[in-house]
């Protein structure tokens, strides 16, 4: 009997100290890797539907961390999504996960594995049969380089797409941010008396945007009065916005609500899907940006004052 638990306890430690020893080494340098071979893949897929326009995007130049990334993995999911969708396939509901502290590069790694099998999932479907060569290893990447990397090869995707983000799209986030700011409202036992502000139709994706820049400094405000690790958001200011920047930038603050849900106990809070709406214009978007934007400072002044 004695012996029956030493050899349990000793596969438990085994076990353990392999899982340890395999968070240890999936480094930034490693996801980049898997990102670069994702990105192939995509491009022979562009390739296949001879799509030879080249995306623009704008590189962020700030230290993020493996929580924006992984955000950024989401967005990636929802554009394949769309390709799906185009094909008349069904689509796939994007991975979500619980609210945590610490979010190391292990998890972006085990999301990119995914979208690569997404992606020889659609190359199957389309008959692609070409296969991508054997990715160098990487050195000295940070989470800021994964993030970059993500974002050219979501651009990528417009261009097989054919079409970017919509408002609509937009808006479906936004209301993921509600719900996650109504669970933490319910949790701080904070009455939310705030009301939707007046809808302004002549708004637009830049208006969006940029109220979406101050409720994120807010949320910055909030995680750095508990202690909370933040970053320096002033790289995401851009003259020119589009829908699909609005987007980024909700993903950007689901990622920092996931670390002050998980402060706060919420860990098993996790953020649903997003639904599907349409016909909502930046209109739509910004009203409700500004009313979040409301709640914020409502938590942050409770909790100044506690």
């Amino acid at each position: 009997m004695f012996l029956r638990i030493s050899l349990s306890i000793l596969v438990s430690v085994i076990y353990l100290s392999g899982e340890n020893r395999f968070e240890q080494s999936i480094t930034p340098s490693k996801v980049y890797k898997e990102v670069t071979n994702l990105h192939e893949e995509i491009n022979l897929i562009k390739e296949h539907f001879n799509k030879k326009a080249m995306p623009t995007y704008v590189d962020i130049k700030t230290k993020l961390l493996p929580r924006h990334a992984w955000q950024r993995t989401y967005e990636i999911f929802v554009k394949i999504n769309i390709l799906r969708e185009k094909y008349n396939l069904p689509i796939i509901e994007p991975v979500n996960m619980e609210p945590t502290l610490e979010l190391d590069p292990t998890f972006t790694y085990e999301q990119v594995l995914r979208l690569l099998q997404e992606v020889r999932i659609l190359k199957l479907r389309f008959g692609i049969t070409k296969k991508i060569e054997t990715q160098a290893e990487y050195s000295n990447k940070t989470p800021s380089d994964v993030y970059n990397a993500l974002n050219l090869l979501s651009r990528e995707l417009d261009i097989i797409n054919g079409k970017e983000f919509t408002p609509s799209h937009v808006f479906a986030e936004v209301i993921r941010i509600y719900e996650d700011f109504d669970a933490i409202l319910n949790r701080l036992k904070i009455t939310n008396p705030t009301t939707p502000p007046i809808k302004n139709q002549k708004d637009t994706p830049t208006q969006s945007y940029h109220v979406a820049l101050e409720l994120l400094e807010s949320i910055r405000k909030l995680e750095l009065s508990v202690g909370l690790q933040s970053v320096d958001f002033y790289a995401f200011r851009r003259k020119k916005i589009n829908p699909s920047d609005v987007f980024e930038i909700t993903q950007i603050i689901l990622a920092e609500l996931q670390l002050f849900k998980a402060y706060i106990g919420l860990h098993h809070t996790i953020t649903r899907g997003a639904k599907r709406y349409h016909n909502k214009t930046p209109a739509d978007v910004t009203q409700m940006m500004r009313w979040l934007l409301k709640k914020s400072k409502q938590i942050n002044l409770l909790t100044y004052k506690r």
